[in-house]
C-alpha cells in the first residue's frame, strides 16, 4: 500500500490551490496523495569540471553520473557567490547573499592595511529568516541536516532554523583529519531514514566536506589514481591569474580521490533510499556550494578549464557549478538542460516539486525552474544575473562585482579599477576581453548593475582614496583665517586624520604664505594644491606669478588649479576659437611651471569653461602636455548632473583632483555630506567610472566652523561607505 500523507484544511486547500494555479503540479507532488520526499546533497568546493558525467578527464564518479542518467544534468547552474557561506545562506532562503548580510564566508579574512578596507558580513544567518526547513516543516515534513553549516554557531544552528535533526561537526569529526567523516554523514542519514515515520515524508538535508582543502588520500581509491597520475607524466606549470597562479589541468591524485570519495557517499544515500522503500518517491538534489579550488597564491588542487580561475573568483570557474535533479515518475531521465538557475531559485523548486504552495514573500530573488524539469518548456524568459563579492580572499580575488545579462557578462574589479567584458557564448572561457571594443556596452552594464546594488543597499569595498588620510581638506583659509591661525589650523587638520591640503586664499592671507606652508610641513600635511583665479595671460597676471614665485622660492612642487574668466572667454562666438584661447592660456603656464615639478588643473567654477564637455575638449588641445588636467567640483555641478556618469568617464583620463560636497538638484549649492539627495549616487558614479586619484572634501559655508565642517564631511561619507571590519 503507498504511505498516505497526513490530511487537514491547509492541505486540503493547498491541493485545491495548486490544482487550479499550476497544472503541471499534478505530477510533481505525487499522485494518490503521497508526498514526495527530498534529500539535498551539497558538495563543498567541488568544480563544474570535476565529475565525469560533466567531461571531467581525470576524477571518476560512477554514483553521480548514475543519478544524472536518473534525471536532468544542468549545463549553466550558478551560486549566487563565489565562496561557501552566502552560497548556503542562498540555498537556505531563497535569497540573494546580499538580503542575507552574509557576503563573505564565516568568519571572512580581514583586509590588510595597503588594502581597501571591506564591509563588515553578518556572521550566522538571522533567526527572522524563513529556511527551506522550516517551509518544509510547516507542512508536515520531518527535517534532517547533517554536516558542514557555515551559517552560524551557538543560536543559529540548524536546530534553530527549522530542522529536528541536526547531526554537527562536533559529533562527525574533523574532515580535515578524518576521511571517514562523510561516512558519518550518510549513516547518520540512513539511520534517520531507517527510524522515521512512515507514513511522514521528510526533508534532508547532508552538506558534505568534500573535496574542500585539506585534501585527504582516501584510502579506497588513493592508489588508482596515484597511478592515473603518473601516467600522465609532470604537472604542467601553472597559469597566472593577477595575483594567483592556476592548477593547469587535473592531475592531483589525492583529489580525485576525495572526489571518488564524495561519489561513494551519494552512493550511499541512494542505497539508504532503496534499502528504505523510498528511493521511488524521493527527489535529489545535488550541487556545489562554488566552484572548485583551481587559484590560490599557489596553485589549487583542481582545475576548472574550460572555466576560467575558481572558487573565490567571479569567473565562471568561480560560479559555475553542478547541478543534479532526479525526480523517478516525473523528471525524465538522462535529460540535460542549459536554463540557467541560480542557488537560490532551489528554494521555490523545491516547494513547487513537492506540490507545496510557494512563499515569494520568503524566497524573494529564487524563481522555480519546475516546469523546466518537468519538460513543460526548455528555457524560463531571460533573467539579468548580478554577484557581489565586496571581500579579498585566499584565492586572490580581491573586491568587485559582476552581471551577466543573455551572453554578455561583465567584472568589475573595484580593486583593480578596471572592468572586463566577455561574450559567453563565444568565449566561455573568458579570454577575450571586449571592454575596450564595446565602450556603451560597458557603461550600460555597469548602470544596471549600479542600480542593482542601490536597490539592494550593498556595501562595499572602501576605496583607498576614500580614506580620511587620503583625502584632501579644500576651500578653508578664506572661512577660517578670522578663528584660527596657520599653526592652529594644521593642528587641526591634523587632528582630524588629514594629511592633504588643497590651499584657498585671498588677498589678505599672502603675507601668511610662508607660516601657512611651514606649519603644514611640521604637521606632516602635504600641500596638494594651490588655487588661484587667473587671466587668459597667466605668465603675465601678477597673482599667479606671485604664486608661482613662492612656490619656486620653496621648492614645493604641487598642483596649481586654476580657475580662467568665463566672461571673457564667452566673447569669442567661435566655440573652436575659444577652446583654443582657453589651452593656450594653460599651455603657456605649464610650460612655466613645469621645472618645478608642478601641475596644471583647470578649476570648474560654472558657466561654459567649466562644462565637462569644455573641459575635455581642452585637455584634448593639451594631449601632448604631462603636467595639465581638470579639476572638478560637485558644487559647481548643477548644471551638468544629467550628464554624468558619463561626464565623469570622459573626464577620467586628465582628472586631477574630485571635489565633493553634499549635493541635490534643487538643493542649495553646498550641503554636508550624507545630507545631499545625489551624494550616494555620485559614489556610485565614482565607482562606474573607477576614478581612484585624489578626492577633496569641500565646504565654505561661513556659518559653520571648519572643524565641525570637516568632522560632519567625514562622519557623513563614512555613513555612506557603510561600516567596515
Amino acid at each position: 500500500m503507498p504511505r498516505q500523507r497526513r490530511q487537514c484544511p491547509i492541505h486540503i486547500l493547498t491541493a485545491i490551490t495548486v490544482f487550479i494555479l499550476q497544472p503541471w503540479l499534478r505530477c510533481s507532488g505525487q499522485e494518490l496523495g503521497q508526498q514526495p520526499n527530498v534529500v539535498f546533497l551539497l558538495a563543498d568546493d567541488l568544480g563544474w569540471r570535476d565529475l565525469s558525467c560533466y567531461g571531467s578527464p581525470f576524477c571518476e564518479t560512477p554514483n553521480i553520473d548514475a543519478l544524472a542518467a536518473n534525471g536532468m544534468r544542468f549545463t549553466r547552474a550558478y551560486t549566487a557567490a563565489s565562496i561557501c557561506s552566502p552560497t548556503r545562506a542562498s540555498l537556505m532562503t531563497g535569497k540573494h547573499p546580499v538580503r542575507t548580510g552574509i557576503t563573505d564566508y564565516i568568519p571572512g579574512l580581514k583586509s590588510t592595511a595597503d588594502q581597501m578596507r571591506t564591509p563588515r558580513t553578518a556572521t550566522q544567518l538571522g533567526l527572522e529568516e524563513v529556511t527551506v526547513g522550516e517551509m518544509f516543516s510547516q507542512h508536515g515534513y520531518g527535517t534532517f541536516y547533517a554536516g558542514k553549516w557555515h551559517l552560524g554557531n551557538k543560536g543559529f544552528e540548524p536546530k534553530d532554523q527549522g530542522f529536528d535533526v541536526y547531526v554537527s561537526d562536533a559529533q562527525l569529526g574533523n574532515h580535515g583529519r578524518d576521511w571517514a567523516v562523510g561516512t558519518r554523514i550518510t549513516d547518520a542519514f540512513d539511520r534517520y531514514v531507517a527510524e522515521r515515520e512512515s507514513n511522514k515524508p521528510f526533508f534532508a538535508y547532508l552538506a558534505f566536506h568534500e573535496p574542500h582543502i585539506p585534501i585527504l588520500k582516501y584510502p579506497a581509491h588513493i592508489d588508482s589514481f596515484e597511478d592515473k597520475a603518473r601516467q600522465l607524466g609532470a604537472s604542467p606549470s601553472p597559469r597566472p591569474e593577477h595575483y594567483g597562479l592556476t592548477r593547469a589541468r587535473q592531475d592531483f591524485a589525492d583529489y580525485g580521490s576525495e572526489v571518488a570519495g564524495l561519489d561513494e557517499l551519494v552512493g550511499n544515500v541512494r542505497k539508504s533510499l532503496e534499502k528504505a522503500g523510498a528511493a521511488e518517491n524521493t527527489i535529489i538534489v545535488f550541487m556545489s556550494d562554488n566552484g572548485g579550488l583551481s587559484t590560490k597564491a599557489a596553485p589549487g588542487p583542481t582545475n576548472n578549464d574550460p572555466l576560467r580561475a575558481g572558487k573565490g573568483w567571479l569567473y565562471e570557474g568561480g560560479i559555475r557549478v553542478p547541478l543534479i535533479v532526479s525526480m523517478p515518475g516525473k523528471i525524465a531521465a538522462n535529460t540535460v538542460s542549459t536554463q540557467m538557475v541560480q542557488s537560490f531559485d532551489l528554494v521555490p523548486t523545491l516547494l513547487e516539486l513537492a506540490g507545496l504552495p510557494l512563499q515569494p514573500q520568503s524566497h524573494v530573488d529564487g524563481r522555480s525552474v519546475t516546469p523546466v524539469l518537468l519538460g513543460q518548456v526548455n528555457e524560463l524568459p531571460p533573467r539579468t544575473e548580478f554577484w557581489h563579492y565586496p571581500h579579498y580572499h585566499g584565492s586572490t580575488w580581491c573586491p568587485g562585482a559582476a552581471i551577466r545579462e543573455g551572453d554578455w557578462k561583465l567584472i568589475q574589479f573595484d580593486h583593480f579599477a578596471t572592468v572586463e567584458l566577455y561574450n559567453l557564448a563565444d568565449d566561455p572561457s573568458e579570454s577575450n576581453d571586449l571592454s575596450a571594443a564595446e565602450p556603451d556596452r560597458v557603461a550600460e552594464m555597469q548602470s544596471q548593475l549600479a542600480a542593482w546594488q542601490a536597490e539592494r543597499g550593498v556595501t562595499f569595498a572602501t576605496a583607498k582614496n576614500m580614506e580620511p588620510s587620503e583625502l584632501i581638506a579644500w576651500c578653508l583659509v578664506p572661512f577660517d583665517a578670522s578663528k584660527r591661525n596657520p599653526e592652529e589650523r594644521a593642528a587641526m587638520l591634523h587632528e582630524l586624520g588629514f594629511r592633504h591640503f588643497a590651499y584657498d586664499w585671498r588677498d589678505e592671507h599672502i603675507p601668511t604664505w610662508d607660516q601657512e606652508l611651514d606649519a603644514l610641513q611640521r604637521h606632516g600635511i602635504e600641500l596638494t594644491a594651490f588655487w588661484c583665479s587667473s587671466s587668459l595671460d597667466p605668465i603675465h597676471d601678477p597673482k599667479t606669478q606671485q604664486i608661482v614665485d613662492f612656490l619656486r622660492r620653496r621648492r614645493v612642487a604641487t598642483q596649481l588649479w586654476i580657475m580662467l574668466p568665463d566672461q571673457q572667454l564667452m566673447r569669442t562666438e567661435n566655440v573652436d576659437q575659444r577652446m583654443d584661447q582657453a589651452a593656450e592660456a594653460l599651455r603657456t603656464l605649464a610650460q612655466q611651471v613645469e621645472p618645478l615639478g608642478c601641475r596644471v588643473g583647470l578649476y570648474n567654477h560654472g558657466g561654459w569653461v567649466g562644462q565637462p564637455a569644455t573641459m575635455v575638449g581642452i585637455m584634448e588641445r593639451l594631449h601632448d602636455l604631462p603636467n595639465v588636467g581638470i579639476v572638478y567640483n560637485f558644487h559647481h555641478s548643477h548644471e551638468d548632473l544629467a550628464d554624468f556618469p558619463g561626464a565623469l568617464r570622459a573626464m577620467k583620463p586628465y582628472l586631477m583632483c574630485l571635489n565633493l560636497n553634499g549635493t541635490s538638484p534643487e538643493g542649495p549649492k553646498i550641503q554636508t555630506i550624507g545630507e545631499g539627495s545625489l551624494d550616494r549616487q555620485i559614489l556610485s558614479w565614482i565607482r562606474q567610472a573607477q576614478y581612484t586619484g585624489p578626492i577633496g572634501i569641500l565646504d565654505h559655508r561661513e556659518q559653520m566652523d571648519a572643524r565641525e565642517s570637516l568632522q560632519l564631511n567625514l562622519q557623513g561619507l563614512s555613513r555612506l561607505l557603510g561600516p567596515t571590519e
